[in-house]
């Protein structure tokens, strides 16, 4: 009988940790909280000032997991884009946060995002519907080559894409480069880099890319 009792329980257990856990519940900036962000903002970062403040509007992410409990309030900016190279746009991205119990908003504690894209050294720097978000340890010059070459790689990863069981079903997807970051080299060998790409499904794809001697070659890669 205990041996039915435990058995009836593991099940139970078991179909609990099956079920997938609801969505979180969002909502939109309360008028107070907007008023809020807004002087709060305007008085660390006042209009004018590298043309953030007058140009941009925040964007407001607030979410809970259920009912009950408290909502987590947070807002995003972006800073106005200027040259970061010859050949690059650099935007920064800080995010804020909402402190419910004593109303006022203070910096997050995620550190700001650069996102860039590639320009011409003879024209201003204006906004892109799609940018690249770049981690502060790659260099410039690596940015830029990586971001003329993307095609060119990804063409190249889609042949490794076979050989890898997470990333064969991906290999005829429509990617785009949403991400470069510093990558560990291999046994000590050449820089590398990571270059994540978002698919049309929702899906991610890191190609892991070797240089050497000034060249950029794909080298491996891993989806999920």
């Amino acid at each position: 009988m205990r041996g039915l009792m435990l058995s009836a329980a593991l099940l139970l257990a078991g179909d609990a940790a099956a079920t997938p856990a609801p969505p979180p519940q969002q909502r939109d900036a309360s008028a107070e909280e907007r008023d809020a962000f807004d002087a709060f903002y305007r008085e660390r970062l006042p209009a004018g000032l590298n043309g953030a403040a007058a140009l941009f509007a925040p964007e407001f992410d607030i979410s809970r997991r259920r009912r009950g409990e408290p909502w987590q309030v947070i807002a995003r900016v972006a800073s106005g884009p200027r040259h970061f190279a010859p050949d690059l746009c650099r935007q920064v991205r800080s995010s804020f946060i909402y402190d419910t119990k004593a109303k006022s908003w203070g910096p997050s504690a995620a550190q700001p995002e650069w996102h860039v894209w590639l320009a011409r050294p003879d024209v201003i720097c204006t906004p892109v519907r799609y940018t690249v978000r770049m981690h502060p340890a790659v260099p410039k010059d690596d940015v830029v080559a990586l971001l003329r070459h993307t095609h060119a790689l990804l063409l190249r990863a889609r042949l490794l894409f076979a050989g890898n069981s997470s990333c064969a079903r991906q290999r005829a997807l429509t990617f785009r480069l949403s991400a470069i970051e510093p990558s560990p080299p291999v046994y000590g060998g050449p820089v590398m880099f990571g270059l994540v790409f978002e698919s049309d499904r929702d899906t991610l794809a890191t190609v892991a890319v070797r240089k050497h001697r000034g060249e950029y070659v794909a080298w491996n890669v891993s989806c999920k």
